[in-house]
């Protein structure tokens, strides 16, 4: 793992308070049984192990580098069995897995070898699905707030406004992918808004006075465009799923 993935550590509450989970209708869509052995790779602080256990998935293992980033996966998730490892060292054995989701994480995958380890650790017809979610970008002032947070997108996400493609490394076991974006809205604090835009690697990674700056100007946006008080923000799931052959 990069060191600016390993940037997440330090803001892991934050992480886990104000970034978004995926969309329920997203989980749906990847895995239609929540009958399944599910692996949450590159899991974070388990926004999306949660989201998978509310769906009514009762075997989620999570895998995660970061240490602090997997004690408050642990703490927040108690039912799920969170695991020390990498995507491109997966602790798991050969076939033991329904389905492997991945969460605003493959791009920071080294591809060939992630890709191959997951082809390892699936069952023949399991699901690899990888999701992005984020503030919708379509929207103006979050747009702009994007911009003003120096928030980039990372490698290898897709657009976030329509169809999208994955490409696997040559000769991956995979069957074809298909794409789909669902939407959603939820209530937040312009406040909370601001130091969303603070748990993003491009901003983690600046000096202290840097980051201080860049949430002052978060906040100047916020305040100018939507006010002080809660806001509805518009968030957006782009999802991609392929099948094990």
């Amino acid at each position: 793992m990069s060191g600016r993935a390993r940037a997440f550590g330090a803001a892991a509450d934050d992480y886990d308070r104000l970034r978004p989970a995926p969309a329920p209708e997203a989980l749906g869509w990847l895995l239609p049984s929540p009958d399944v052995t599910m692996l949450d790779l590159g899991a974070g602080t388990g926004l999306l192990s949660r989201a998978l256990a509310a769906e009514g998935v009762t075997d989620v293992v999570a895998v995660e580098p970061d240490d602090l980033m997997r004690a408050v996966l642990a703490a927040r998730g108690p039912g799920v069995r969170a695991l020390a490892g990498t995507a491109e060292e997966i602790p798991l054995p050969d076939r033991s897995v329904d389905a492997v989701l991945v969460a605003s994480a493959w791009h920071w995958f080294d591809h060939e070898r992630a890709t191959a380890e997951v082809a390892r650790v699936l069952r023949p017809g399991g699901v690899l699905g990888l999701l992005w979610s984020a503030a919708d970008p379509g929207v103006g002032w979050i747009a702009e707030l994007g911009r003003v947070g120096r928030v980039e997108a990372p490698r290898s996400a897709p657009t976030m406004t329509g169809e999208f493609t994955v490409e696997l490394p040559a000769g991956a076991p995979f069957g074809p992918g298909e794409s789909r974006t669902f939407r959603r809205s939820t209530w937040m604090a312009a406040e909370d808004v601001v130091a969303m835009v603070g748990t993003y690697s491009s901003v983690l990674t600046l000096p202290a006075d840097a980051q201080a700056e860049v949430r002052r100007r978060a906040r100047e946006h916020v305040e100018q465009q939507v006010g002080t008080d809660p806001v509805l923000v518009p968030f957006v799931t782009a999802a991609w799923r392929t099948v094990r052959e």
